[in-house]
């Protein structure tokens, strides 16, 4: 997992634990509702708007760290495919982009004849005793011509299978992080309304929340108060 996430989950984690001690009044003439709604626009905006500048900062940040591993895992993922459709060029003999399907066939069959007896064994179970339909289920399932293919071996089978394989992974993991950045604007709205709640309410004084870069990189989330 990417640095910057995990630096993102722990600032989500520690803002939703630290919430309720971190309880600060809005300034005079502030709309906690107006800030709210700044934070599901960009989490942080509330905090910021509401002149709480350290939480805003790490909102911030964890939001930064979020769309920052979003892109790194959409980058990898795109170097993985180019380099198993490269392989499938030069190892397999494929000349043309094809659709996810096709890749996914070559992961599994050294060539498009194997995988055409599979289709023919199909289509006479599919169409016992009728020879026609079996061919023209045949010859629209299988593979002839410039879309066959040829694996050189079980090696150059098994690598490519595992680059796109890795390749989907980095894919995926990008569409899961967009699922923090929901979470990050879920507990910033949930920070303003129970901080400024608590403070109404309680008629606390909230401690600040700062965040630095830590030493050798990263990011240093931290507590102060004043006394």
């Amino acid at each position: 997992m990417p640095r910057a996430l995990k630096a993102a989950i722990v600032i989500a984690v520690l803002l939703a634990v630290a919430a309720p001690s971190l309880a600060q009044a809005p300034a005079e003439g502030k709309s906690v509702k107006k800030a709210m709604l700044l934070s599901l626009l960009m989490p942080g905006a509330g905090q910021a708007y509401l002149g709480n500048t350290g939480r805003a900062k790490a909102m911030m940040a964890a939001e930064a760290g979020v769309w920052g591993a979003f892109a790194a895992y959409r980058i990898q993922g795109g170097m993985r495919e180019d380099r198993y459709k490269e392989m499938a060029r030069l190892f397999a003999g494929v000349e043309r982009e094809m659709d996810d399907d096709y890749y996914l066939l070559l992961a599994y069959y050294l060539s498009s004849e194997e995988f055409n007896v599979d289709v023919m064994r199909d289509a006479r179970m599919r169409y016992p005793g009728d020879r026609q339909a079996q061919l023209e289920f045949f010859e629209a399932n299988g593979y002839f011509g410039d879309d066959a293919w040829q694996w050189d071996g079980a090696e150059r089978l098994e690598e490519f299978s595992r680059v796109r394989t890795e390749s989907r992974q980095s894919y995926r993991r990008a569409t899961l992080t967009t699922g923090f950045a929901v979470l990050n604007r879920m507990i910033s709205m949930v920070d303003i309304y129970l901080s400024t709640k608590l403070a109404r309410t309680r008629g606390l004084s909230a401690p600040g929340l700062g965040v630095d870069p830590a030493p050798g990189g990263g990011i240093r989330v931290y507590l102060t108060t004043s006394f």
